[in-house]
C-alpha cells in the first residue's frame, strides 16, 4: 500500500514539473516573438505625422528663381506614402516668362514630392491676359495638375469665360507652357461679335 502511494505521489510530482516546464517554455516563445516584432519595421498607418497652420512655401528653378507658390490654410502630411492633404490650397504661378495663374480649391492633395496636385471643390483657375489675349477663368469641382509640365486638367463640367466669350464642356486641358486650350467633348459657345468685344 505504502509502495502504491509512494507511485501516485512520484508520478503527481512528476506530472506538476512537466507542466511547469510546459508553462515556462511557452512563455519563453511568446517573449521571444514580442522582441522579435519590435525588431521588424511595423508598416505605416495612414495616418497624419504632423500639420502645419497657415502653410506657405514657394518652388524654386534651378537658377534659383521662384516658378510657383502655393499656400493653404491647413497642411496635413502622411507618413506612409508621402502624401498631403490642403485645406483651401491656392497656387499662383510665379514665372515672369508665362502668364501669371492662379489656382484655388477647397481641398486639395498633392503627392510625394508633389509633381502631382489634385484639387477638389470650387476650383477657380484665372489665367492673367497676356499680349492679345484677354485674361481667362475656369470653373470646376475637380482639377489635377501637372507641376513639371505646367499642364491643368479634368474630367468634369468646366465653364470658361474669357473676356466677352464663354465656353462648356467636360473634360479640359490647359498647358500653361504651350498656351492650347482642349475641351474634349459637350463643347459649347457663346463669341459675341467683335464690336460687342
Amino acid at each position: 500500500m505504502r509502495q502504491r502511494l509512494y507511485d501516485r505521489l512520484a508520478a503527481a510530482v512528476s506530472i506538476g514539473l512537466l507542466a511547469v516546464l510546459a508553462a515556462f517554455t511557452y512563455y519563453l516563445a511568446e517573449l521571444a516573438d514580442q522582441f522579435r516584432d519590435a525588431r521588424l519595421p511595423r508598416a505605416l498607418a495612414h495616418e497624419p505625422d504632423y500639420f502645419v497652420e497657415q502653410f506657405a512655401v514657394t518652388r524654386l528653378n534651378q537658377q534659383g528663381e521662384p516658378l510657383y507658390r502655393m499656400s493653404a490654410e491647413r497642411l496635413t502630411h502622411f507618413a506612409d506614402d508621402d502624401s498631403s492633404e490642403f485645406d483651401a490650397p491656392v497656387l499662383v504661378s510665379l514665372d515672369p516668362l508665362r502668364p501669371k495663374v492662379t489656382l484655388s480649391a477647397l481641398h486639395g492633395k498633392a503627392g510625394s514630392r508633389a509633381r502631382e496636385t489634385w484639387l477638389y471643390g470650387e476650383v477657380v483657375l484665372a489665367r492673367d491676359a497676356f499680349d492679345r489675349s484677354a485674361a481667362l477663368r475656369v470653373e470646376t469641382e475637380y482639377i489635377a495638375l501637372l507641376v513639371d509640365e505646367d499642364i491643368a486638367r479634368t474630367d468634369r463640367a468646366v465653364t470658361i469665360t474669357s473676356g466677352a466669350s464663354s465656353l462648356t464642356g467636360v473634360g479640359m486641358e490647359l498647358n500653361n507652357a504651350t498656351r492650347v486650350l482642349t475641351l474634349n467633348s459637350k463643347v459649347r459657345g457663346h463669341w459675341p461679335p467683335p464690336s460687342a468685344r
